[in-house]
């Protein structure tokens, strides 16, 4: 991808709830569990969303603790999301960071930051603008 591009992606309906999304040569089957209608055959779309967001988190933390100096080898970031409190309007994103005490211990701020400075993440916590269009305009 070249540097002045930006990330994109594709979706397309196939059957039943199966989507189909491409982004530059690889693609992705979406598709909602046998209870709610579909054929369990491959991600949900929020199953997509809490991947985004854990692949982010993972790779700006590795690039972090690789600066200090530090292992990633067992460095695991969990996502799921968790029901709002008491009059929320959406379910809360967690994001849970399994790594050594001793790269953390020192600045857990620091290394939260760090999780969450990456492009899905940020862009996240920041609350990005979103605007849908039509094919037919233009930008």
């Amino acid at each position: 991808m070249s540097r002045g591009t930006r990330p994109g992606v594709t979706v397309r309906q196939l059957d039943g709830k199966r989507l189909l999304g491409v982004a530059r040569t690889h693609a992705v089957i979406g598709d909602r569990p046998v209870d709610e209608g579909g054929a369990d055959t491959g991600f949900t779309s929020g199953e997509l969303l809490l991947l985004a967001i854990g692949s982010c988190c993972t790779g700006s933390l590795r690039g972090y603790l690789e600066a200090q100096g530090k292992s990633v080898r067992d460095l695991e970031v969990a996502v799921h999301f968790e029901p709002g409190g008491e009059g929320a309007v959406r379910d809360r994103i967690v994001i849970t960071l399994k790594l050594d005490a001793r790269d953390y211990r020192g600045d857990p701020e620091r290394v939260k930051a760090a999780a969450l400075s990456g492009g899905v993440a940020s862009r996240l916590c920041v609350g990005s603008d979103v605007e849908v269009r039509f094919a037919t305009e233009t930008a």
